[in-house]
C-alpha cells in the first residue's frame, strides 16, 4: 500500500471537502482539474485510493468505534475522558456533541461518488482502461460508498442519501433524510450488481486486505442481510467467504508446509482453517499469543477481509492509527502503570464472569489488563495496543507474559474478518431455527440448523481456549434457540471486543425484538444507582438506539430532522 498510496497526493487539492455550509462538506471540484485531470486509468486509481485515504482519517475510525462500541456494555469512561466521551459512555449524549458530527464520512463517498461518475468517461477516453479494470474499479468506490452509508444509517438510522458527486454547483446538496431501509435496499442492491466484477486477489499482498476484495464485499453483503433478516441470503454471502478460504487455506498448506500456523478448528466432519492460538518460543517453549499477533499485531492476515492499513511517519503517503494510540491504552500483566492515560475502559471485573466463563480463553488477555498495583478495579484496553504478546496458560493461570507495547500509530484497523464471517452465519442459522417456531421443535431441519450454528461457534471457540482439553463448549448445553442465540450473542461479545461490533449486535437483537428490553437489560449492568434509572427509562424508546444529529448540521440544513428522543431541552443537565 506504501507505493500506491504516494499517487494520493495528486488529488487531494481537487477533493478537498472544506465549506462549512453544506452538510456534506462538499466542494465542487476545480475546472482545471474537470478538464485536465480525468485523462487515463492512473487518474481513477489515484481518486479511488483518495477515497480508501480519507476513510483511514482519525475522524472516521474514532467514530468506527465510538459509533459501534462505546454505548454497550463493553465499555465505561476511563481515567482521563473528555466530557463528550463522557456523556456518552452515560449515554447522556446531545445534539452538541463533538461525536454527532458525520460529515467524514460524506468525504468517502462523495470521492466515491465522483470516481463513479468519471471512471465511466475515462474508459471511452484511454484504451488501455479495460473493461474488467472499470468494473473492478466501480465494485471497489461502490464497496466504500456503501461502507460509509453503512456505518451511518446503523449509527443514525434515516441520513442524507445521495450517489451524485459535487462536481459543480448545478445540483441541490441539501437534502433531507432518507429511511434506513430504503438506503439498506439501495447499498444491497448496489453491491449485488458489482459483487462479481471485484479483485479475488491483488498482486500487491497488502492490498488482499487494505483494499475491498469480493470476499470483502461478501462479508458486507452477509452483515447487511444479517440487519435485514433474509437468512438465506446472509448464508448465501458466509458461504462465499467460507469457502475462499478454504481455497485460501489449501494454497497456503502447499506453499508453507509444516511452517503453517493456519490449522483447521471444529468437530470431525466441520472444519474451519483459522491461525492456531499456540506457538513455539525460542527460548520459552510452546506460548499462546500466536492469533493476537497476527490478527492485530503485524497486519495483513490470512483471517482479515478487510482492514485500514496503517504505516506511521510523515509525508503524503504515510497514514497513521491515532486513535488506538489516544484511546486504546493497557496496562502490564504484573499491575504495572498504564502505558498511558486511557480516555476509555472496561466496565466489566475480572476473567471468571458471565464475559470469559472459560480459564483459558485467551481472548481475556488479547482484550483487557487489570491495573492491579494500586488494588483498582479498572481494565485498560489493550487490544491494538500491544504490537505483540505472548503468555503460557498451561497452569491456568498466566506465567512468562511477555507483551510489546504500540507506541506508534501504526495499528490496523480491522474492519471484516473470517471469525466475524462465521458468527454471522450462526446467528442467521439460528434465526431460522426461531423462525421454524416451537412446534418444531424435535424436527431433523431444526436440529440440524442449531447443530451448523453450534459447528462454528465452536471452532471459533476452540481456538480461543488454548489449551482445548479443559472444558470445551458442549453441544448438549445448547439444546435450544434460546441458549444458542445466547451463545452466539456472547460469542460474538468476546472474539470481536472493542472492533466496532457490540453495540450494533445489541441493536440488532433489539430490531428483531420490537423492544429494547433485552438491550437495556444488559447495557444497564455497566450503571451505578446514580444514572442507571435515567438510563432504564431513556432505552425504552427504540429511537434512542440511534444517535443525534450535529446541532450544526441542522442549523445548515432546514430540510434535516432531529431525532425526536434528542429535541433539545434546556432542562436537560448533563451527568456528571
Amino acid at each position: 500500500m506504501k507505493k500506491i498510496k504516494s499517487l494520493i497526493c495528486i488529488v487531494l487539492v481537487g477533493l478537498s471537502v472544506s465549506s462549512c455550509k453544506d452538510f456534506l462538506t462538499l466542494m465542487p471540484l476545480n475546472e482545471i482539474v474537470l478538464e485536465n485531470f480525468w485523462t487515463n486509468k492512473s487518474d481513477v486509481e489515484s481518486v479511488l485510493l483518495g477515497a480508501y485515504s480519507a476513510l483511514e482519517q482519525p475522524d472516521c475510525v474514532i467514530r468506527m468505534s465510538i459509533w459501534g462500541e462505546m454505548r454497550s456494555d463493553n465499555i465505561v469512561a476511563g481515567r482521563n475522558p473528555s466530557d463528550d466521551i463522557l456523556q456518552i459512555t452515560k449515554d447522556n449524549i446531545l445534539e452538541t456533541n463533538s461525536y454527532t458530527n458525520y460529515r467524514c464520512f460524506y468525504d468517502v463517498i462523495n470521492r466515491a461518488n465522483t470516481v463513479l461518475h468519471f471512471a465511466p468517461i475515462v474508459a471511452e477516453e484511454d484504451p488501455n482502461y479495460t473493461g474488467a479494470e472499470l468494473m473492478a474499479n466501480k465494485a471497489e468506490a461502490i464497496a466504500l460508498r456503501s461502507l460509509s452509508y453503512w456505518y451511518l444509517i446503523r449509527a443514525y438510522k434515516d441520513v442524507p442519501y445521495t450517489t451524485i458527486p459535487s462536481i459543480d454547483d448545478t445540483h441541490d446538496f441539501f437534502i433531507g433524510q432518507t429511511p434506513f431501509a430504503e438506503i439498506l435496499d439501495s447499498l444491497i442492491y448496489d453491491l449485488e450488481s458489482v459483487e462479481k466484477f471485484a479483485v479475488n486477489r491483488y498482486a500487491m499482498e497488502s492490498a488482499n486486505t487494505g483494499r475491498f476484495t469480493r470476499a470483502a464485499i461478501c462479508a458486507m453483503l452477509a452483515d447487511m442481510y444479517l440487519w435485514k433478516g433474509d437468512y438465506e441470503k446472509c448464508i448465501k454471502y458466509c458461504d462465499w467467504v467460507i469457502d475462499r478460504k478454504q481455497i485460501e487455506y489449501e494454497e497456503l498448506l502447499e506453499k508453507e508446509g509444516n511452517d503453517c500456523t493456519v490449522e483447521l478448528f471444529g468437530d470431525e466432519t466441520t472444519q474451519f482453517p483459522l491461525y492456531t492460538e499456540i506457538f513455539n518460543t525460542q527460548n520459552a517453549g510452546r506460548m499462546e499469543g500466536h492469533s493476537y499477533n497476527e490478527n492485530f499485531g503485524s497486519g495483513n492476515s490470512f483471517e482479515v477481509l478487510f482492514e485500514l492499513p496503517f504505516e506511521g511517519g510523515n509525508g503524503d503517503d504515510k497514514t497513521n492509527n491515532s486513535f488506538v494510540s489516544s484511546y486504546y491504552n493497557g496496562q502490564n500483566m504484573d499491575g504495572g502503570s498504564l502505558f498511558a492515560n486511557p480516555q476509555i475502559g472496561m466496565s466489566f471485573e475480572g476473567r471468571g464472569n458471565a464475559v470469559f466463563p472459560q480459564e483459558f480463553d485467551t481472548r481475556y488477555y488479547h482484550s483487557v489488563r487489570r491495573n492491579a498495583s494500586d488494588g483498582s478495579t479498572d481494565y485498560g484496553i489493550v487490544k491494538y495496543a500491544y504490537e505483540s504478546m505472548q503468555f503460557n496458560l498451561l497452569s491456568g493461570q498466566v506465567t512468562g507474559f511477555q507483551g510489546t507495547a504500540r507506541r506508534n500509530t501504526q495499528a490496523n484497523w480491522i474492519i471484516y474478518r473470517y471469525t466475524d464471517v462465521l458468527l454471522m452465519k450462526a446467528e442467521a442459522l439460528v434465526q431460522q431455527s426461531i423462525q421454524m417456531g416451537n412446534e418444531d421443535s424435535l424436527s431433523t431441519a431444526k436440529r440440524n440448523l442449531l447443530d451448523q450454528a453450534f459447528s462454528l461457534v465452536n471452532a471459533v471457540n476452540q481456538r480461543a481456549i488454548a489449551r482445548s482439553a479443559t472444558r470445551p463448549l458442549k453441544k448438549s448445553d445448547y439444546d435450544s434457540d434460546d441458549k444458542m442465540e445466547t451463545l452466539v450473542l456472547e460469542e460474538r461479545r468476546r472474539e470481536l471486543m472493542f472492533e466496532g461490533k457490540r453495540w450494533f449486535d445489541l441493536v440488532r437483537m433489539a430490531l428483531r425484538d420490537g423492544n429494547t428490553k433485552r438491550l437495556s437489560a444488559l447495557v444497564l449492568t455497566k450503571y451505578d444507582n446514580s444514572t442507571v434509572s435515567a438510563v432504564r427509562i431513556k432505552l425504552t424508546d427504540m429511537d434512542a438506539l440511534y444517535f443525534p444529529l450535529s446541532k450544526d448540521e441542522i442549523k445548515i440544513n432546514d430540510k434535516l430532522k432531529q431525532n425526536p428522543v434528542y429535541i433539545e431541552d434546556e432542562y436537560i443537565q448533563k451527568a456528571k
